[in-house]
């Protein structure tokens, strides 16, 4: 693995992002697979293949998100991109970066990945002025891959709200997930006081089971 621009793999950027849509719909919409949703031939067209490399190629190119990317060597076939992260400034925390994108193709699961992109990305960003708080992330609410944010020691925040992926035409329910930086601690007061609120909350339903 290693930090990587991105640039003249947006392909294989894209085809990652689409195999993981397609696999784990479910899971990215917490819906129907008919609601909305495109099916495997317009995934695996051309058409849309090239339509999310453009996508790609405007964020590198405003400078709006970095690029973290894991090959997997295939033998005599040589490396493929197998994961990929994005992340940058925040849209809507001033003083917090943002992963916009944490996808790792469905051949490639359940090896640690994951964690290994997100920590990445995480001491990346603290060397930022524009993330000097922490860095936060938006992820579908009830998805069993949001587990990878607590392992690394990522705590919710208790926000939820509902946006439009770029691949469904229905809204999804994300809640946010959060990272501080402690040795920002006065100006982070309020998120731990938010940390302790949540985990007090969380035991207190657990007991109540």
């Amino acid at each position: 693995m290693g930090q990587d621009s991105g640039r003249g793999r947006l392909p294989e950027i894209a085809k990652v992002y689409l195999a993981t849509w397609y696999s784990h719909h479910d899971d990215l919409t917490r819906a129907d697979r008919s609601n909305g949703f495109k099916n495997q031939t317009d995934l695996q067209c051309q058409e849309v293949l090239q339509q999310q490399a453009e996508r790609f190629t405007n964020f590198l190119t405003t400078g709006q998100r970095c690029f973290i990317v894991v090959e997997a060597d295939q033998d005599s076939a040589g490396c493929c991109l197998c994961a990929f992260i994005s992340y940058g400034q925040s849209y809507t925390r001033e003083g917090f970066g943002e992963v916009m994108q944490l996808f790792v193709h469905p051949e490639f699961q359940r090896k640690g990945l994951g964690s290994s992109l997100l920590r990445a990305a995480w001491r990346h960003m603290q060397s930022k002025e524009w993330s000097s708080l922490g860095c936060h992330v938006w992820c579908t609410k009830g998805n069993p891959a949001n587990k990878v944010y607590e392992q690394v020691g990522w705590f919710p925040t208790g926000n939820q709200k509902s946006l439009y992926p770029t691949l469904s035409k229905e809204p999804v329910e994300v809640e946010e997930y959060m990272a501080l930086d402690l040795s920002k601690r006065k100006d982070n007061l309020f998120w731990i006081w938010r940390l302790l609120m949540v985990r007090l909350s969380h035991c207190g339903s657990c007991c109540g089971q």
